[in-house]
């Protein structure tokens, strides 16, 4: 006669063995991620640039706009537009073209600047920020 004992171990190990089976796969090819064009989004046409000064927001901070000069090198190049910043220490720039690179310099006080050049996949999903 069967030992009872030892026939609930098979049945388990058996049972973990079909179980194991069935989940695992057997397929070695990954599936391949979709391919991502990324365009300009020709409706947005302004960038917000951002100034502080020790991580506090900075009012009447004047800030430059560019194109690079020579392009592409990511230096600012001549200035065609100025604004100065809010209270809140934000300067909008407008009517820029959705496809366009940037130069941005803000003059913290004599003697002393920050700047920074983005192109359009930044600047139309983010906030430029430039100071301290």
């Amino acid at each position: 006669m069967f030992n009872r004992v030892a026939i609930v171990p098979l049945f388990v190990l058996s049972l973990a063995a079909a179980l194991a089976a069935c989940h695992s796969s057997t397929s070695m090819t990954p599936t391949p991620a979709p391919s991502v064009s990324f365009t300009p989004n020709p409706n947005i046409k302004h960038a917000t640039v951002e100034v502080t000064i020790l991580g506090s927001p900075a009012p009447k901070i004047t800030v430059d706009i560019s194109t690079p000069h020579p392009y592409p090198s990511g230096r600012p190049g001549k200035t065609f537009a100025t604004m100065v910043t809010n209270k809140k220490g934000l300067a909008i720039f407008y009517k820029l073209k959705p496809d366009g690179t940037y130069c941005w310099v803000a003059i913290l006080g004599p003697g002393q600047t920050s700047s920074s050049c983005q192109s359009w996949t930044f600047w139309q999903t983010s906030t430029v920020m430039l100071g301290t």
